[in-house]
């Protein structure tokens, strides 16, 4: 439906021309990738009984802001990540349920683990993440040291362009209040606690992606049809099919934030507030709404505005990654 109500028929010339030109246009100031969870890994080795234990967390979210210098240094880049506490797997349920208990991580009272990058900087081997760790309730300032896992990006078939970062950090757990225990577990005695190492080391694989719009040509339809008959009113038509028919766009949020951030590359913030104000409006409780209509609000230069979605962002949802890599740069 949405694809249908802002898209016509447009010839092919005019569909290349126009994808031409956008990749002739100057870059925005700022590109945001997300993580691919499924193709990420946030793994750890603990000494314990005189070997190691290994595991990961299953559920990795995160922003990755790629906003570099001329001279390729990393600028104004950032990273925002949160883990989901209870996705630890260790490859055993007895022994992931008592890391989840209060004896360790306290999963039900700390669900989030989370890093926001305060700096990154260039280093002899690659780059240096600084900022804030949230775990279990803790807040410490680390450095993560990281390299690209890639010699350049990739450019996938489907209008992606896809970067892969590593690094390796080592942490002690009872900086963090991690202490261990034996209350949830009669089996961690004496013997296991003092055998279970103060340090962990920790390996970090992340594939960030983020969409091309000038190589992805789904949306240059709908691009032409707005700029063709303004933005308002492909705005109207959409809000009295919506009046009309109530279902008529469920399922299409994914669509209008796509089109909304087409707009920001094109350097069409105000079309993409107007197309990002509706998607708020029809999906009224989707944190990724309110925070896609921030975003078009800051690429408008409207700080303000976008400040106060992204504080209603997150009251819906705290460890929304691109709304929490927002505020640090909106400032709250």
């Amino acid at each position: 439906m949405t694809a249908a109500l802002f898209s016509l028929s447009i010839p092919a010339q005019d569909l290349r021309t126009e994808a031409a030109r956008v990749a002739r246009a100057a870059p925005p100031a700022l590109r945001e990738f997300r993580i691919d969870t499924g193709h990420s890994d946030v793994s750890f080795s603990i000494g314990f009984l005189g070997r190691a234990v290994k595991g990961r967390f299953d559920d990795v979210q995160g922003t990755l802001v790629y906003a570099p210098t001329t001279d390729g240094s990393p600028g104004q880049s950032a990273i925002t990540v949160a883990i989901e506490t209870n996705s630890i797997n260790t490859g055993w349920k007895h022994r992931d349920d008592h890391l989840r208990s209060a004896d360790f991580f306290d999963a039900r009272k700390f669900p989030t683990i989370v890093f926001q990058s305060k700096s990154i900087r260039r280093a002899q081997n690659g780059f240096v993440a600084s900022g804030p760790l949230t775990m279990h309730g803790v807040t410490r300032t680390i450095d993560i040291p990281f390299r690209p896992l890639r010699t350049k990006p990739l450019e996938d078939p489907h209008g992606s362009t896809l970067l892969a970062f590593g690094g390796t950090m080592r942490i002690a757990r009872k900086d963090f209040g991690i202490v261990g225990g034996g209350k949830y577990n009669e089996w961690f005695d004496q013997l296991r606690s003092a055998t279970m190492a103060d340090t962990v080391d920790i390996n970090i694989e992340l594939d960030v992606w983020a969409t091309d719009f000038s190589r992805d040509r789904r949306y240059d339809a709908a691009l032409k049809r707005i700029a063709a008959e303004g933005v308002d009113r492909r705005v109207a038509d959409a809000r009295a099919a919506y009046a009309k028919d109530p279902k008529a766009f469920d399922g299409a949020e994914w669509e209008f934030s796509q089109i909304g951030a087409a707009l920001i590359a094109r350097g069409k913030g105000t079309d993409a507030v107007k197309i990002m104000k509706l998607s708020a409006e029809l999906f009224p409780r989707s944190v990724a709404a309110r925070a896609g209509l921030a975003r078009a609000h800051e690429a408008a230069g409207e700080p303000v505005l976008a400040r106060s979605l992204v504080a209603e962002a997150l009251k819906l949802d705290p460890f929304h990654t691109r709304s929490l890599e927002l505020r640090r740069r909106l400032g709250s």
